[in-house]
């Protein structure tokens, strides 16, 4: 295993496996298929371990710096950036939230990370309305061993992963807001029905639907509730480090659109417009890093003070980043392409937005932006005032 970087190391690793990133990338998107060589690139810097803490033999990065990673590998492949950041989510969920008695799930976890393996995320679950919170599905036990089946409509990267979070009811008679998380290995799921992933964006991250079989060890199911894990860890770590990376991709739109600024000045040609465009561009990018850079702050403030009055305000900011970031996003990359012209509507290219403008789109679907405007509305009706 390489060494693990601290934080300037890691962000050098991560500039120089973006390189391999952006040679792929365009293949990666034309022909749908997993960015084998760029998470492998991840692999060989260190940075599939990045949110693995110091205690469990990983870096310990901060979220900062898991932020800037993040960006970082949005400006060169937004498919490997969604996988990367997904995978940490993963990651920090489990190492945050182990029990210290539940030794055999942190041997499968820790050996899984440390290998180089992806866990894949399972909280999609047909019959819920795309509603995180809730599951249809029960944990079954029957001795030592736990089973359940899983309709998921999505998986990412699936097929490629070495282990599985999945969420379910605790048990049978468990209603279904009383969710636990289940550590699965690749050698305890069976996925069958396993759907097709033809999609607009996104496309190197081979998130197609399927049955997913589950036969493990109760030892693995997490002892702390899904709710937790989610207020404090998924939900929150997934719009920092989701956004960041909406950011990265909106970045290099943006330096592609400055290229062709500076092309039409060399040539003599007027670009007042253009200019004007870029200078919305740099307002809008430069608002979306300030409020990440106030939400990482305020995830910090909410794991020093763990307070129901600073959780419900920090929920209301870390929905409110992921909405801006899903949205103002998508009208930088658009102006970009107005600047660009022609040449940013090619496929291909140097001066192509095309596939940032295509990924991007997803963005609002990645836990639905109607969602948190109501769970937003709601958490303000209950918090006080003066």
């Amino acid at each position: 295993m390489t060494e693990r970087p601290a934080r300037e190391q890691a962000i050098a690793a991560a500039a120089m496996a973006a390189r391999t990133l952006a040679e792929n990338a365009d293949q990666v998107d034309k022909n749908a298929v997993f960015p084998e060589a760029s998470v492998a690139a991840l692999a060989r810097a260190g940075l599939l371990e990045a949110a693995l803490p110091a205690r469990l033999g990983g870096p310990g990065l901060d979220t900062a710096t898991l932020a800037d990673i993040a960006r970082i590998l949005g400006r060169s492949c937004g498919s490997t950036a969604m996988i990367w950041t997904m995978h940490q989510v993963q990651v920090a969920c489990v190492a945050r939230h182990l029990g210290p008695a539940e030794t055999a799930t942190e041997e499968l976890f820790t050996s899984t990370v440390a290998a180089g393996g992806l866990i894949a995320s399972v909280t999609s679950e047909l019959g819920v309305g795309g509603n995180l919170r809730e599951s249809r599905v029960p944990c079954v036990t029957r001795g030592d061993r736990v089973t359940l089946t899983k309709e998921a409509p999505t998986i990412s990267y699936g097929r490629m992963a070495d282990a599985f979070l999945l969420t379910a009811r605790r048990n049978e008679g468990a209603a279904p807001g009383d969710q636990v998380l289940v550590l699965a290995s690749k050698e305890q799921v069976e996925l069958q029905n396993v759907g097709e992933w033809d999609v607009m964006g996104m496309r190197g991250t081979r998130s197609p639907g399927c049955r997913i079989l589950v036969d493990v060890p109760s030892s693995q199911v997490l002892a702390t509730p899904f709710a937790e894990v989610a207020a404090h860890t998924m939900v929150p770590l997934s719009h920092i480090l989701w956004s960041a990376a909406w950011i990265g991709i909106a970045e290099e739109a943006t330096r592609r659109a400055t290229r062709r600024i500076r092309h039409a000045g060399r040539q003599g040609k007027s670009g007042s417009v253009a200019d004007l465009r870029l200078t919305s561009i740099g307002q809008r990018l430069d608002s979306l890093n300030g409020l990440l850079q106030n939400v990482i702050r305020g995830y910090e403030r909410l794991n020093e003070t763990n307070t129901d009055a600073v959780a419900t305000d920090f929920a209301i900011e870390v929905n409110s980043l992921k909405l801006a970031a899903s949205t103002e996003t998508v009208k930088i990359v658009e102006t970009a392409l107005e600047i660009c012209g022609m040449p940013g509507y090619q496929e291909r290219g140097e001066l192509s937005v095309a596939r940032m403008l295509r990924d991007l789109y997803s963005a609002r679907l990645m836990i639905s932006n109607t969602r948190l405007q109501e769970t937003n509305a709601t958490a303000m009706l209950m918090r006080r005032y003066g």
